[in-house]
């Protein structure tokens, strides 16, 4: 990895801008952000207004999953490793870890040191046995299926017993004192069952943010309502659904962060949640909001603000290595005929147009994006109504007992308050109704879509044939893309990421290859066999390789695209001017 650098901020502006930079102010210029940094400055006060039409799915840093609260929450959550803040840059440096990992013992140990004087909020001191709760609570426990999978997956033997049903808050976690040992206070040593080369990336993580045991009450529930900051930013107020308020951590010691990963250059920031998504785009078109935490402005303002010379220059449309998609539920509709009908009767040119256009990215055949070293394009299903329904006929003949009153019938979800990916899932109920298939488009809060879309039981009960959603990888490879989006690791009897349900062997055993070669180019193809494999098991239709339009107030600084901010702005080092 790139050696760590601090973040270069200049004194003077770059790009030109106007008065205060509020509603109306001139900004720096259209789509620049992942190249350069806007702004740059070292000012400090104000507060920043962020808004989102979402929810949190967990203000727990530990049980999120959800890109744009990743990013918000690294202001006041410090991670082991963390992205180096550089427009559109992948690097990662070390955090609390002084710097990656020591790998010995054939890449199955891995050790970290921490940084001398890093502190929570209320002044203790941050230790390694700090950081091995963190881990342990978030994936043996009452919590698991909310947050990603990865460490109960590398860590702990697979089909062990003694791990199936551990909850750590009942019975204790003696069983990873040989596993995460932290006899030493400023040091943490992973000792894994396999090598995992890219156990520096999974060190990203949230779930690495140390926990103070004796803080954890109630099995996570009363740390889950209000973390411990170990940020350069801490919580002062939270309503769940309606604003969340960050002040300067006045423990936080900057002595124990020489890399400047976490600089709180205003003095607070202001989350509105819940905004409908065209007041969200009122707010931020006419200054009142700063700039999303995550998510594109709606299709229905891109011509306003690309016809605007002022809006336009406070605009990126820049692709974030995301895909939207549709999963195939493979255990309610268990036919491959009646999947591969769903393929070739979804009209993805429909799709594209609600989603933006030229704008909103470009058709997508498959599920690895351009970003993830070694991905290939390639296209398994053409948009074409004869095969659709040859390939329904077929089914019906062969399993008439998914067939109600001679019809294949299934519900579309898509989230509250994302009113694109409503429209492309209109769009999706028409061109299926072409085919000869019923649907019903039903919507769901994106805080909770996982308890839905990836609860086993209640979507065989409600018949959930598809669920629509958007999916950046957790980091750029095809293990961070693909692991919980379609092999067996994402599949959680609550909650899990994925929502097809697809266990297939020859998926789970091509990662296990994957992971065990020490070559990267035999990884890679790896990863875009079970690419194939996917396509060819129509378990997912890729609907576009998305470009993001997001706003940023002219009166921001530092404003920069890149993987820190989870492919969103890198909200760890706003200011304002």
């Amino acid at each position: 990895m790139a050696a760590a650098a601090a973040i270069a901020l200049a004194a003077t502006a770059c790009g030109s801008s106007s008065g205060g930079g509020g509603a109306g102010a001139m900004g720096p210029g259209f789509d620049l952000a992942s190249k350069q940094i806007l702004n740059p400055s070292t000012k400090t006060g104000g507060t920043i207004n962020l808004v989102t039409s979402q929810t949190f799915d967990s203000i727990d840093p530990g049980v999120t999953y959800s890109a744009p609260t990743w990013n918000l929450y690294r202001t006041f959550a410090r991670t082991m490793m963390a992205y180096q803040h550089t427009p559109g840059g992948n690097q990662i440096v070390g955090d609390l870890a002084a710097g990656p990992g020591v790998q010995s013992n054939g890449g199955k140990t891995w050790t970290y040191t921490l940084r001398e004087g890093a502190t929570f909020e209320d002044g203790k001191n941050i230790t390694s046995a700090d950081v091995r709760w963190a881990i342990e609570r978030s994936n043996w426990s009452s919590l698991i299926g909310n947050g990603p999978t990865y460490f109960r997956s590398i860590l702990t033997p697979p089909n062990d017993p003694k791990f199936k049903n551990l909850d750590v808050y009942k019975d204790g976690d003696k069983a990873f004192d040989n596993i995460i040992v932290t006899t030493d206070p400023k040091k943490i040593v992973f000792n894994l069952p396999q090598a995992f080369g890219e156990f520096d990336l999974v060190m990203t993580e949230p779930q690495t943010a140390p926990v103070e045991k004796d803080k954890d009450t109630a099995a996570g529930d009363a740390y889950s309502k209000r973390p411990i900051s170990t940020g350069a930013y801490k919580i002062a107020t939270y309503s769940p659904g309606k604003e969340l308020k960050l002040v300067r951590n006045d423990a936080y010691n900057q002595n124990s962060d020489p890399d400047k990963m976490h600089v709180a250059l205003a003095d607070a920031i202001d989350v509105q949640l819940g905004v409908d998504s065209a007041e969200r785009d009122q707010r931020l078109l006419t200054g009142e909001a700063d700039a999303d935490i995550g998510s594109a402005l709606t299709v229905a303002n891109h011509a306003k603000v690309l016809q605007d010379p002022v809006l336009k220059s406070q605009i990126d449309d820049a692709p974030d290595n995301s895909i939207a998609y549709a999963s195939i539920n493979t255990q309610l509709i268990s036919n491959l005929d009646c999947r591969q009908a769903i393929e070739y009767g979804v009209d993805k040119g429909t799709v594209l147009n609600q989603l933006g256009g030229q704008w909103g990215g470009e058709i997508a055949g498959n599920l690895l994006p351009k970003g993830i070293p070694g991905a290939a394009e390639f296209s398994t299903y053409d948009y074409s109504l004869p095969k659709a329904q040859a390939s329904l006929a077929k089914c019906k003949t062969e399993a008439p007992a998914l067939f109600t009153d001679g019809k294949l019938s299934f519900k579309i979800a898509a989230q509250v308050n994302a009113p694109d990916m409503q429209n492309a899932a209109t769009a999706i109920q028409s061109s299926l109704a072409a085919v000869g298939i019923d649907t019903e488009v039903k919507l769901y809060p994106f805080g909770q879509y996982a308890q839905y879309c990836g609860n086993q039981e209640y979507a065989r009960a409600h018949k959930l044939g598809m669920c629509l959603a958007n999916w950046l990888p957790d980091w750029l490879s095809g293990y961070g893309m693909l692991d919980q989006l379609v092999t067996k690791n994402g599949i959680s009897a609550t909650s899990g990421q994925n929502y097809a349900f697809l266990d297939d062997p020859i998926i789970n055993d091509l990662e296990k290859q994957a992971l065990a070669s020490t070559e990267a180019t035999t990884q890679q193809q790896d990863w875009v066999k079970i690419d194939h494999r996917v396509m060819d098991l129509a378990a997912m239709v890729p609907l576009t390789h998305r470009h993001i339009m997001r706003f940023r107030s002219a009166r921001l600084t530092n404003v920069m695209i890149n993987q820190a901010g989870s492919g969103g702005y890198d909200l760890s080092v706003l200011g304002l001017k």
